[in-house]
């Protein structure tokens, strides 16, 4: 019966939510878990098959790259596509996607999971694969220190032997999260990318063998901590993936990469054989290489075949605000969520790589959702806007004043800086600077905002090449 009342009334809220025009992405599921706290155990065995993605940076583009994926080749999906990842908005999504008997609609349930949640959420969904896609810190008030979620996953895939894990190869901490679980594949990418002095920025974690505590050597690195390590003094490195990104190319729209998927012998060390196919999605940006891969790689595992996430992936469309194109003021504009260091610093990569002058709004807040710390501002590589293509850098939100002295520090011209809290008014001010094409990039409170506002004082992109880029998020 509390089940019932509990599904009910998350029903009824999520009807509200809907007539008043809230979001309503947690609320559902936070009144119904109220009610029944069991809720989410007694709906997820519904579903045929249960995909959860956690990490720190691309679960909401990997989780919903994975729907995609699944619904293109004729599944039904239930997801939280918005990224309300934590236990409420994983209830939520249950909630919309089932009856008033509690009987599930979709065949499946891919879910983005917070990487401080998986102790509430795993043993509720019981999932049957785990993606988990990077370790970075990020918001230090809230998740404290990075061994904190990397010892909270280790424990809670103890308590579920079944089901299979799929780990970013590149990363050593997400290899020591999940390498002793029984069954285990690997995604990673092949070889030095690129020789991009942006680099001298990136963020490294996970510097010490989780075994034996000596420094990890590096052949390369991709972007923050990722790339092919080793220990000089043990057995610990990354491991060989099972599924590989070869033949990049990053500037070209499409982005595009041979995926290899390496079929292996049972019975040798060896690998029996490999199949190739090429992906290409109007997404820019190398760092959603590894979001690509990891969606491709979960389609392969889930019984997907690779033609059909070749063909399934040219018209992704990424949810609200990760990096999502809009024309404004007769100018390409793409809003972007910033969140932490290591993300920042791959969207500011990406914008620079693109030719042309250009303007952006950085609007930073400091509500509970954003992370009250905003010292992480002081760790992102803002040196890089100090660049004849950056014609004016608006500061917002509401704490555009650090967001301004952390420019000023960077060696931002003060002629380029205009502090401008508002949201509204810094769109004004953004669409008066006549660059070739603007950036938005925010924290978590203000994306609805300004792409509330976006979508009203201009217009969605088409699916395209000139579609933006989705954040890491």
């Amino acid at each position: 019966m509390r089940f019932r009342v509990a599904l009910l009334a998350g029903k009824l809220v999520n009807f509200l939510c809907r007539f008043f025009r809230y979001s309503g992405t947690s609320l559902p599921g936070g009144v119904a878990l109220k009610i029944c706290p069991q809720l989410i155990y007694k709906m997820a065995p519904a579903y045929d098959q249960v995909v959860a993605v956690t990490g720190t940076n691309g679960k909401t583009i990997t989780a919903n790259l994975i729907a995609h994926i699944l619904r293109s080749s004729g599944l039904s999906v239930a997801n939280n596509y918005e990224g309300a990842n934590m236990i409420a908005g994983v209830a939520t999504a249950l909630i919309k996607d089932c009856t008033l008997n509690g009987r599930a609609r979709s065949q499946v349930a891919v879910l983005e999971v917070d990487e401080g949640s998986v102790k509430k959420v795993f043993p509720a969904v019981q999932p049957d694969l785990v993606i988990v896609t990077n370790y970075f810190r990020d918001q230090l008030d809230r998740f404290c220190e990075l061994d904190h979620n990397i010892t909270l996953l280790r424990r809670v895939m103890t308590d579920l032997p079944s089901t299979r894990i799929l780990l970013n190869a590149d990363d050593p901490l997400v290899v020591a999260a999940g390498r002793d679980h029984s069954a285990v594949s690997y995604y990673g990418v092949d070889g030095k990318q690129s020789e991009d002095k942006t680099g001298d920025y990136d963020i490294r974690e996970g510097k010490f063998c989780p075994d034996c505590g000596n420094s990890l050597h590096y052949h390369y690195y991709h972007y923050g901590q990722l790339g092919d390590y080793y220990c000089p003094g043990c057995t610990f490195r990354r491991p060989v993936p099972d599924f590989l990104a070869c033949d990049i190319k990053v500037d070209d729209s499409p982005l595009d990469f041979t995926l290899t998927v390496r079929r292996w012998n049972s019975s040798s060390e060896g690998c029996s054989a490999a199949d190739t196919v090429r992906l290409r999605a109007y997404i820019r940006g190398f760092y959603n290489v590894y979001n690509i891969l990891a969606a491709s790689s979960a389609a392969v595992i889930l019984g997907v075949s690779e033609k059909a996430i070749q063909a399934s992936l040219l018209d992704f469309a990424p949810a609200t605000g990760r990096m999502e194109g809009f024309i404004y003021r007769g100018r390409p504009c793409t809003l972007a969520l910033v969140k932490n260091p290591t993300g920042l610093n791959e969207v500011l990569k990406t914008i620079l790589r693109k030719e042309g002058e250009k303007a952006l709004i950085i609007a930073i807040n400091d509500l509970a959702a954003d992370g009250r710390d905003v010292s992480w501002l002081w760790d992102a590589g803002f040196e890089m806007l100090d660049n004849q293509s950056i014609n004016k850098v608006i500061c917002s939100g509401r704490r555009a004043g650090d967001v301004a002295v952390r420019l000023k520090y960077a060696g931002v011209p003060l002629s380029k800086l205009i502090l401008e809290p508002g949201c509204r008014e810094s769109l004004e001010t953004l669409g008066l600077q006549g660059a070739e094409e603007y950036y938005v990039l925010v924290s978590y409170t203000s994306l609805n905002k300004y792409a509330k506002l976006l979508q009203k004082m201009g217009k969605d992109v088409v699916r395209g090449a000139d579609q933006g880029m989705p954040s890491l998020s």
